[in-house]
């Protein structure tokens, strides 16, 4: 192989198909990246985990078609520290040599044959969404989904789309998250996509510069393409929880109506305490009354007490509840417009949502009361 190529287009799509790779001693050779130049004129990059994989083109003067699967850290390192426009990439005698204006590296290189075949797409039925929406939409989801891997079918974000409504849904048990926005498609697609893959995905479309990205479902994968990058990833086939079923379960007689912004800051100050509480990390104690709202934290050295004005509807109430579960939601909302908490009691489940956005709605189990 030989080619010439532009050195910053390459750092970049190197920084995209790396986000599906993962150290893999068992299989040492899917740590690494691909790189073939086709005879067609193709340059393609690919990373996988076997269950994740990105692939990108880029274009580039081939001379001799070819194929070389590397360990791309020090490659990226090393690029990071050269001038030069354009680079050659030469395979030679196993090694993979970048030749500059002024010095010359070698890399090992590994067999290309032994690289998993992995093919470029698939068929399943497909629709073409606003990249940047979709990139949204996943971020302002995600953070619900449980981060461990012993619990499947909660490990993932579900997409469900139809009747030209995209929803995304995740949940830990603890919290619920769910997301609705309209599209103009009126296909029919139902996924559970597992948080690694959502999370890689956020990564790389948010490098992309294109519009749109076509997303495509079949059997058990998932693909989605923009521009030059394509995703493909496997899917949860868990049945994911009765989201439907939980929503309609939340009741409440009373509610809060507090300034997002000012709300945020008092939380912010008071999960510098409460982050290792060692009763219930993150818990504190909200107390509403006569139209006030006061939250107390403690941690083993210190106690904070915060208090904030907010319009209430119902009776006073005690609950606590985890800082961080409310963080997590409240950095996604308009920060000008006000936020809604729904209650029941103490030991049932709250209701949070944007005064002016009824489509973006999240749910968190309180914690356990200690007077």
């Amino acid at each position: 192989m030989n080619i010439k190529i532009d050195r910053q287009e390459f750092l970049k799509i190197l920084r995209i198909v790396e986000k599906a790779v993962a150290e893999n001693k068992i299989r040492p050779i899917i740590s690494c990246v691909y790189l073939e130049a086709q005879e067609n004129g193709k340059i393609v990059l690919r990373g996988t985990n076997l269950e994740l994989t990105i692939t990108s083109f880029m274009d580039g003067e081939i001379y001799e078609s070819g194929k070389a699967v590397f360990s791309y850290q020090l490659v990226e390192e090393y690029l990071k520290e050269i001038s030069d426009r354009e680079i050659n990439l030469v395979v030679k005698d196993s090694l993979l040599i970048i030749e500059t204006s002024d010095s010359s590296s070698e890399f090992s290189v590994m067999d290309p044959e032994e690289y998993p075949r992995i093919k470029d797409s698939i068929e399943g039925s497909g629709m073409v969404l606003s990249r940047e929406k979709l990139a949204e939409m996943f971020e302002k989801t995600k953070f619900g989904a449980s981060s461990s891997t012993d619990n499947l079918s909660i490990n993932c974000v579900r997409v469900e789309i139809e009747a030209e409504k995209i929803k995304m849904i995740a949940t830990d048990t603890y919290r619920l998250v769910y997301l609705e926005d309209n599209i103009k498609h009126d296909g029919s697609i139902k996924v559970s996509i597992p948080l690694s893959t959502v999370e890689a995905l956020i990564k790389t479309l948010r490098t992309l510069d294109e519009e749109n990205v076509e997303f495509k479902f079949e059997e058990n994968q998932v693909f989605f393409k923009s521009g030059n990058s394509m995703v493909l990833s496997r899917v949860i086939d868990l049945p994911f929880p009765d989201y439907n079923g939980i929503m309609k379960s939340v009741s409440h007689n009373k509610k809060i109506l507090v300034n997002t912004e000012e709300f945020s800051k008092v939380l912010r100050r008071v999960q510098i305490f409460v982050k290792n509480n060692s009763e219930s990390k993150y818990s504190a104690i909200f107390t509403l009354e006569n139209g006030n709202l006061y939250v107390s934290g403690v941690s083993e050295t210190a106690k904070v007490n915060e208090h904030i004005e907010v319009d209430q509807e119902g009776e006073d109430v005690k609950i606590s509840l985890n800082v961080k579960f409310l963080l997590d939601f409240i950095q996604h909302l308009d920060k000008n417009n006000r936020l809604i908490i729904d209650l029941l009691t103490s030991n049932s489940a709250i209701q949070l949502k944007n005064s002016e956005d009824e489509k973006y709605i999240y749910i968190a189990m309180p914690l356990a009361l200690r007077d």
